[in-house]
C-alpha cells in the first residue's frame, strides 16, 4: 500500500564527506600543504555529487520519519494496512523510537528491524511477524555509515584525483600538436560517459543508491 513520509534531519552529521584529505594527498603523493583548499573543494563537491546520485547522504546522522498511510482519494478513508515500513534512509544504525497511536513501541516485542534495507516489521503478542495498522507513525533512528565504505571513499578519492588532474585544462581537449601549425582534437563525451559521472564510478555507487518515485 502506498504511505506518505516526511522525513526531517534531527542531528545532522559533523561532517558530509565522503574521504580525507590526507587519503586524498596520499593518492597524489602532496607532502605540503598549500594544495589543502582545493583538495577540501573538490572533496566537498565530489561528495555532494556522490550523495545526490545515491540520493541520501551516507554518512551517519539522525532522522525522523512521519509514515502516513495513503488514503482513498473518493472516499478519504485509510485504504489498509502495511505489511513493512520502509524507512527513507538505510543502512539503520539504530531505531532510537516508533510512536503509533500515541503508544512508544518496543524493539523486539512489538517490531524488528531490517538494518541493511531499512525495513521494519510488526510483531504480534504470539511473536509473528503481522500486518503494521493503518495509524500514522513517527519514528526516530539513526542511518548511514558510520565508517565510509572503502568503495565509496574509493571513488570519491578517483573523482578528486580527475578534478585535480584537469586542474587549469580545457576538460574536452584531447590531443595537441604542437610541431608546425597547430592541431588540436576535442572530446565529446556519449552515452554513459556524457553524464555527471562515468560507467565505472557509478556502477560501484549504485549499489548504495535509494530509488526515488517521482
Amino acid at each position: 500500500m502506498p504511505i506518505n513520509v516526511i522525513t526531517t534531519v534531527t542531528k545532522a552529521a559533523d561532517s558530509y564527506d565522503l574521504t580525507t584529505l590526507a587519503a586524498v594527498k596520499g593518492e597524489l603523493e602532496i607532502d605540503v600543504n598549500s594544495k589543502d583548499a582545493v583538495l577540501e573543494q573538490y572533496i566537498g563537491e565530489a561528495s555532494t555529487a556522490i550523495a545526490q546520485y545515491c540520493n541520501q547522504p551516507l554518512v551517519a546522522e539522525t532522522v525522523q520519519d512521519v509514515i502516513y498511510p495513503a488514503r482513498d482519494p473518493q472516499l478519504q478513508v485509510l485504504t489498509g494496512r502495511l505489511a513493512e515500513l520502509q524507512l527513507s534512509r538505510w543502512p539503520v544504525i539504530e531505531v532510537v523510537s516508533i510512536v503509533e497511536n500515541a503508544v512508544t513501541l518496543v524493539e523486539g516485542v512489538d517490531f524488528i528491524v531490517d538494518p541493511k534495507l531499512g525495513k521494519l516489521y510488526r510483531l504480534g503478542t504470539d511473536g509473528r511477524i503481522r500486518q503494521w495498522s493503518a495509524w500514522p507513525k513517527t519514528v526516530q533512528f539513526r542511518a548511514g555509515f558510520e565508517k565510509i565504505p572503502k568503495d565509496v571513499a574509493g571513488k570519491a578519492i578517483a573523482m578528486v584525483v580527475k578534478r585535480y588532474a584537469a586542474k587549469g585544462r580545457d576538460p574536452n581537449l584531447r590531443t595537441e600538436d604542437i610541431p608546425g601549425v597547430v592541431s588540436r582534437s576535442w572530446w565529446i563525451a556519449t552515452g554513459g560517459d556524457s553524464g555527471n559521472m562515468p560507467p565505472d564510478i557509478t556502477d560501484v555507487l549504485d549499489n548504495y543508491r535509494v530509488n526515488v518515485i517521482a
